[in-house]
């Protein structure tokens, strides 16, 4: 298991339980099991009061507060200048989700202003310093493998339910996954390139479009990522009650287009309450508030996904899809002992073998013309002649010379 899916799943745990236990209305709240590196700080968290909902205030100044703690504790990692190089990507892929940072807390004091229109919570937070550290360490190797990685962003839905990519919340989530891909240091297209996929997928003469021609026309205008989403939106009455609700459910496919190899697939669903009687301009502002919540979701996780990718590859190097055509059973057995004992390729995938077919992912700091080169005489050593098909960047297609002939 990598080191980033690792963290992921320490993250991910910390998060669910800090969900399952109920903010405590005494002293002392445990979030997450104790650990054994935690930074002990205090901290304050200050929200308004708002229809005199004391509670909700109460609650809001805790989030508030812990939050506060967590940004304390990057402090304690990073330096002030690290921390406002990256304070936005921090903020957005960090803070919001503080909670999960907190092992254990204490309420040290805490009541409302004396106007009654704020409320005040003190709290002494122990702040998992082990997952901070495995947080911002993995979001530093995402900007540093990312920083040059071109994305192109296709809204495409075969959902007979998607909404159309032109709805006021297709393109709210569209602009709200851009922001999030660009906080994360991706270099995304612009409109126009964009356009011109867009014109191809209307100039089809049939009405669905597989994701491999979706992948070709990206990497022909020479995008490194394929991201590609659909809403599907709906909204549900009162029954009874005082309110009516908007969804929306963003699905987000990401796609390496040098491999074709899908690297990412999330899916999240954003809600907004309406009044019973909520009219037509209302229902449009609720399913775009509710498609901005859900593509703010769906795109994190996409994006913790292609950390996790690039992570497991390693910052320097490249993936690269092989096919080998017409070998036999044998050929393709010595091929894969070739692949795996020679020094220069790692994390070898079989990812098909079929009758005459094989196809292989491995990981290489080489190049693609030096890979085809040391795969020709490599294997020729081992009796195995390969003809080169074709070389589409990081994608090598071989065949049998023998068998052609």
């Amino acid at each position: 298991m990598s080191l980033l899916r690792t963290a992921a799943l320490r993250v991910l745990t910390a998060l669910a339980l800090s969900l399952a236990v109920a903010l405590a209305a005494g002293g002392t709240g445990l979030l997450t099991p104790p650990v054994a590196h935690a930074a002990e700080v205090e901290a304050e968290g200050v929200a308004a009061i708002l229809n005199n909902n004391m509670a909700g205030a109460r609650k809001q100044a805790l989030l508030n507060a812990q939050r506060n703690a967590v940004e304390q504790g990057v402090g304690l990692i990073l330096d002030s200048r690290s921390v406002a190089e990256n304070f936005q990507i921090i903020r957005d892929q960090v803070l919001t989700s503080a909670q999960g940072f907190v092992s254990r807390y204490t309420v040290l004091s805490e009541g409302p202003a004396p106007d009654q229109q704020s409320y005040t919570v003190r709290i002494k937070a122990d702040v998992s310093e082990d997952l901070l550290e495995d947080r911002l360490s993995a979001l530093r190797i995402l900007h540093k493998a990312m920083g040059n990685k071109r994305v192109m962003v296709v809204y495409h839905s075969d959902n007979p339910n998607a909404l159309d990519r032109n709805h006021g919340a297709s393109r709210t989530a569209l602009q709200t996954l851009r922001s999030e891909l660009n906080n994360a240091g991706f270099r995304l297209f612009n409109e126009a390139a964009t356009a011109k996929v867009y014109t191809q997928i209307e100039r089809a003469t049939r009405v669905d479009r597989p994701v491999d021609d979706l992948i070709a026309m990206a990497l022909d205008q020479r995008a490194d990522l394929l991201v590609r989403f659909e809403n599907i939106a709906g909204q549900r009455g009162p029954k009874g009650g005082l309110f009516s609700a908007a969804y929306a459910t963003i699905r987000v496919s990401v796609f390496e287009t040098t491999t074709g190899r899908q690297i990412a697939d999330t899916k999240a669903e954003g809600k907004q309450l309406l009044q019973a009687k909520a009219g037509p301009y209302d229902w449009e502002r609720g399913l775009s508030t509710a498609a901005d919540k859900a593509a703010t979701s769906a795109a994190r996780e996409a994006i913790d996904r292609i950390a996790e990718h690039y992570r497991r590859v390693g910052d320097e190097g490249f993936t690269y899809l092989i096919v080998f055509r017409g070998f036999n059973d044998d050929d393709k057995d010595r091929i894969l002992d070739y692949l795996e004992n020679t020094p220069g390729f790692t994390d070898l995938s079989e990812l098909k073998n079929t009758v005459d077919y094989m196809e292989v992912e491995l990981f290489s700091s080489e190049g693609a013309s030096r890979v085809r080169r040391m795969l020709r005489a490599g294997l020729k050593e081992q009796g195995i002649n390969l003809q080169t098909q074709s070389t589409a960047r990081n994608r090598l297609v071989f065949s049998n010379i023998d068998k052609a002939e």
